[in-house]
């Protein structure tokens, strides 16, 4: 459990360990210490996940089952022990996908082979708090580099180095790798855990706390000004492959210029890079990959280089009607819909996301009220807007007191 708040549920604390890490990821480069560098595999054993585990043939349990993800630590679903043919993994370990993701993981779990999961198992006298600050040291380094024509393997894993604070024998500095977390933790948990609760009470006890659009979109059908209906996606949007350059990803980003390069990430609105290459696809359009979660769906407002397995939503009704307020509002219906349905093990294909039905705004014909969807974004944004700027003031402050500690 985290220190500052004694009852938390397991939601509620995998929440606040995954936030934790994300704020130590942007804080590092504040630590007023020394650096080394370091062979990752002196610290830490490398295994590959085994057993061919496949998530529709499993009963519900409550054994972690691990496989390539951005959010909830990789989690698929929780399941029964299994029958023995795939190994379970210790708590208090390190998973890294091949997308070069990483959790710290505190219960033991299984793992999918087809996720290629690495498994990392400390050499060393280890515990959540240095798991959480090597975590974020991983993410950091290894954020956008791998993909699926180059994917983040065993062996490369093994010829890794990283850069961890040192003491003044030139050793690892693990003690203020604790007190760095611990602090992150005592400044940061509450007002985690009232942001979380206040999400999940306004979402109707919705999952994905992460993902705002959904607080959005449940706000908006909460107002009375419209009626609702359900459309099938694929009565409103033509789904099909964005066109790619045909390159490897080292030629394809080796010069940088202006045109974003939407991929399989989940974060950052997709982009991955920002090339010098014309763009392959207009702007003005959603966005999706067949590969991830429900996280990975994207309004693009710009012109850009599409990518294997990323899908585009092409208007066929209402063609010149949609745009960047309808669209927002047609992205948060559509991550409602598909939310906790897909990962990388079940696949989000376009014939499961044309068959998907979201609820829209109807005007008294029954249309879809694209002027209500824009002042609902509209008002929203606003709102959004001034709570970013309240957040961002009490960050900066909280963050100024992290790093002033002693640590």
């Amino acid at each position: 459990m985290l220190s500052p708040i004694v009852n938390l549920t397991k939601e509620e604390s995998d929440f606040c360990k995954e936030a934790i890490m994300e704020i130590a990821k942007n804080l590092l480069n504040s630590l007023d210490c020394e650096w080394g560098e370091f062979k990752f595999n002196e610290y830490f054993d490398l295994e590959l996940s085994k057993g061919d585990l496949q998530p529709k043939k499993l009963e519900q349990g409550d054994i972690p089952l691990i496989s390539a993800g951005n959010f909830n630590n990789g989690l698929v679903m929780k399941i029964k022990k299994s029958d023995g043919k795939a190994q379970k993994f210790q708590a208090n370990v390190i998973t890294i996908d091949m997308f070069g993701k990483a959790f710290y993981q505190s219960e033991e779990f299984y793992a999918v082979s087809h996720g290629r999961v690495n498994i990392a198992i400390p050499k060393f006298e280890f515990n959540r708090y240095i798991g959480l600050f090597i975590t974020s040291i991983l993410n950091k380094q290894l954020e956008n580099k791998f993909s699926f024509d180059k994917m983040c393997s065993n062996g490369k894993l093994k010829e890794l180095s990283i850069p961890l604070p040192i003491d003044k024998n030139k050793k690892p500095n693990f003690k203020l790798m604790e007190s760095f977390i611990k602090n992150i933790e005592n400044s940061h948990t509450k007002s985690l855990i009232n942001y979380y609760r206040k999400l999940k009470a306004e979402t109707n006890g919705g999952g994905g706390i992460f993902d705002y659009s959904k607080y959005l979109a449940f706000k908006n059908i909460s107002l009375d000004s419209a009626n609702f209906r359900e459309f099938r996606i694929g009565d409103l949007f033509f789904i099909k492959p964005t066109k790619a350059y045909k390159m490897t990803n080292p030629t394809l980003f080796k010069i940088k210029g202006n045109t974003p390069v939407i991929t399989n990430s989940s974060l950052n609105n997709g982009v991955s890079g920002y090339v010098a290459l014309e763009p392959t696809e207009q702007g003005n359009i959603i966005t999706y990959s067949d590969t991830t979660t429900s996280e990975g769906i994207f309004y693009q407002p710009r012109d850009f280089i599409g990518y294997s397995h990323v899908q585009g939503l092409y208007p066929i009704k209402y063609t010149k009607k949609w745009n960047l307020y309808s669209l927002l509002y047609v992205v948060s219906a559509f991550r409602i819909a598909s939310s906790g349905r897909f990962d990388y093990a079940n696949k989000f294909n376009r014939k499961i996301a044309s068959e998907l039905k979201i609820t829209l705004p109807t005007d008294s014909k029954g249309n879809i009220d694209f002027k209500f969807m824009e002042r609902v974004i509209k008002a929203m944004q606003k709102e959004t807007i001034k709570g970013v700027v309240i957040w961002q003031e009490r960050e900066s402050k909280a963050y100024k007191e992290v790093i002033n500690n002693e640590i």
